[in-house]
């Protein structure tokens, strides 16, 4: 049967784009997921936390039972000792952070880096749908932030569609501090179990930044997807270029080889960076391009899904 998803190109978020990828959510089966670091030595994987448990009920306290789950409240008011009873969650939280800041706005070849992260968002979700997970999400530009929270069906997918194709541009911050501001944020509202999925171009990312995500690795399973434009790893051939946001025009000159150079060093220091912090989480890192017409591929490699399985077109 062929697939008619595919990965949407130009400067804009469509909802008919974003509704047609769920055509590739068996691709992407999440409940499959091993978490894949890769480092100067190769790579390892190891398996994600699996669902997470939600409080139940207190109970008195019997041999045998685990004093970790002592509830000390309860205990200190009746003067017995009780215990915090725990379920299974039937549906495992998932939870999408999408970057849409100023800086996501910005791509030379086939789309927006905002464009191929909304497409990632909406395919994570229909993929969270078809195993019948909660999915909620966290999206925000340099101004404001939408919270979903956690909800089963197709219609929480439908709402997050939604606000991705409806969320307003906003103007250029200090991208240092509204990085900070989203990973607090992050931290509040990660409900112990999720799994969350952040997917941005990580500018500003800084130590700050990092603490606040050691809490949430210490709960959750974290996966770190990094959104980049050709242009900004390496020059194009010299010349003089005009590039412009709408509203401004810059001069960009590429017409010197020591330019170029430490242009293209200074990308790759930023990304060795940012993978140390990563590592140092134990937070996978999957880097793709805006330049890929399908970075499915890429994607179940990142997530230790092994190699693309190959559809076979059936005969009508």
């Amino acid at each position: 049967m062929r697939q008619d998803g595919h990965f949407s190109a130009g400067a804009e978020i469509l909802p008919a784009n974003l509704v047609q990828l769920r055509a590739l959510a068996r691709q992407l089966p999440l409940h499959k997921q091993k978490k894949v670091l890769n480092d100067l030595a190769g790579s390892h994987a190891s398996a994600i936390r699996g669902r997470g448990l939600d409080y139940a009920e207190v109970r008195e306290y019997q041999a045998g039972d685990d004093i970790r789950a002592m509830d000390w409240r309860v205990t200190a008011r009746t003067g017995d000792a009780h215990i915090k009873v725990f379920r299974e969650e039937k549906e495992r939280p998932i939870l999408l952070v999408c970057d849409l800041r100023a800086n996501m706005r910005f791509g030379s070849r086939r789309a927006l880096k905002q464009v191929l992260a909304a497409d990632l968002t909406a395919l994570f979700a229909w993929a969270a749908l078809e195993h019948g997970d909660r999915i909620g999400a966290l999206l925000f530009n340099d101004e404001q932030e939408t919270d979903l929270r956690p909800k089963t069906g197709r219609k929480q997918v439908l709402q997050l569609l939604n606000e991705l194709t409806t969320i307003a541009p906003s103007a250029s911050a200090d991208p240092q501090q509204r990085m900070q501001q989203i990973c607090r944020h992050l931290r509040r509202i990660a409900r112990p179990g999720s799994a969350v999925y952040f997917i941005s171009d990580w500018t500003g990312f800084d130590a700050d930044c990092e603490q606040q995500l050691h809490a949430v690795t210490r709960h959750c399973d974290l996966v770190a997807v990094h959104i980049s434009d050709p242009l900004e790893a390496e020059l194009p051939p010299p010349g003089l270029y005009s590039l412009s946001d709408g509203q401004q025009r810059l001069a960009l000159d590429s017409t010197t080889s020591r330019q170029r150079e430490e242009y293209q060093q200074a990308f790759s220091l930023r990304m060795n960076s940012l993978q140390q912090q990563l590592q140092r989480l134990k937070v996978p890192l999957i880097a793709l391009s805006t330049s890929n017409a399908d970075p499915l591929p890429a994607l179940r490699q990142g997530l230790g899904l092994g190699m693309l399985s190959r559809v076979r077109a059936e005969e009508s």
